[in-house]
């Protein structure tokens, strides 16, 4: 309680700080949302406002080098703006840049952190994680070592790895969500230094011949294994909590579960240290190439 009274006050604060022109509070924020004139912009990056924002609004990163050709294809210079970002830094320097362009801009001051702390609805998206990955290994825990045989028939364990980050994926070919994160996981294969980050992934398909197939006809890489005990009997992945296929985990150098989630997203996210449900990754560069996976964000 006492966290929360300090963040108000220091939202609060924040407000009086303000300039008074166009800088409006939740109340008279949402007063203008109901003129029904102003045209409603949530100028966060693409994750935050998938994870939750304003009903109605649309969505352009301030951040964005084409930011203001994204709002011009989404509103007329005409139309008064409406806009917010989490706190109203971004926001802020948003309305300058759209004033400058033409347009009549608000402000939510605060952002819409302090439109929640005022008690004003929000609408979000459930984090997949919060349903599927309830039984994944915290962050911190040590992984668990694994023993499985490669296509081959060559025993492979999760300590040959040790000195990398791996990237550790449980997944079958009859899976649909699994295959629908073939090519997130093949970008993020080739983005990464193989100095750096291996990427090993269990199968539970139920014939060794399928998933050979499978393999060849979609040219998948890594080092791929093999589990022949299938989803509901093995014990790989019942020490490390998998009810839900495709499940990953990012495992860091020293053998600590940096990440355990079914969203493949986060797992290109700590590959590029960005921070995740207040999650700062600490890995440093892993990616070969200074533009690594931003186009997944």
């Amino acid at each position: 309680m006492k966290k929360f009274i300090s963040f108000v006050s220091v939202l609060l604060g924040g407000l009086c700080a303000c300039s008074q022109g166009n800088d409006l509070d939740p109340q008279a924020f949402e007063a203008l949302l109901a003129d029904g004139k102003v045209f409603l912009l949530d100028v966060r990056t693409a994750d935050e406002y998938a994870r939750e924002h304003i009903a109605g609004a649309a969505n352009a990163d301030c951040q964005a080098a084409d930011f203001l050709q994204q709002v011009g294809q989404l509103c007329p210079v005409e139309r008064p703006l409406a806009i917010y970002c989490r706190t109203g830094k971004r926001s802020t320097a948003a309305a300058r840049m759209l004033a400058k362009a033409g347009y009549q801009v608000y402000n939510l001051a605060g952002g819409i952190e302090f439109w929640k702390a005022s008690f004003k609805e929000v609408e979000s998206t459930p984090d997949p994680d919060d349903e599927y990955a309830v039984d994944l290994l915290e962050m911190g825990a040590t992984a668990p070592e694994l023993v499985l045989n490669d296509l081959d028939g060559r025993p492979v364990r999760l300590g040959d790895f040790a000195g990398k980050t791996v990237v550790l994926e449980f997944w079958a070919s009859w899976c649909p969500d699994c295959r629908a994160d073939l090519p997130l996981v093949k970008a993020m294969q080739q983005a990464a230094d193989p100095e750096k980050v291996a990427f090993v992934s269990v199968s539970f398909d139920r014939t060794l011949d399928e998933l050979k197939a499978f393999v060849t006809e979609n040219r998948l890489s890594g080092t791929l294994l093999f589990d022949p005990a299938g989803k509901k009997d093995s014990a790989v992945g019942a020490a490390y909590g998998v009810k839900w296929i495709p499940s990953y985990y990012v495992i860091n150098p020293e053998g600590k579960v940096l990440l355990g989630t079914v969203v493949a997203q986060k797992v290109a996210q700590v590959l590029l240290g960005r921070s995740i449900k207040g999650f700062s990754s600490t890995l440093g560069n892993l990616c070969s190439d200074e533009s690594c996976l931003l186009e997944f964000e």
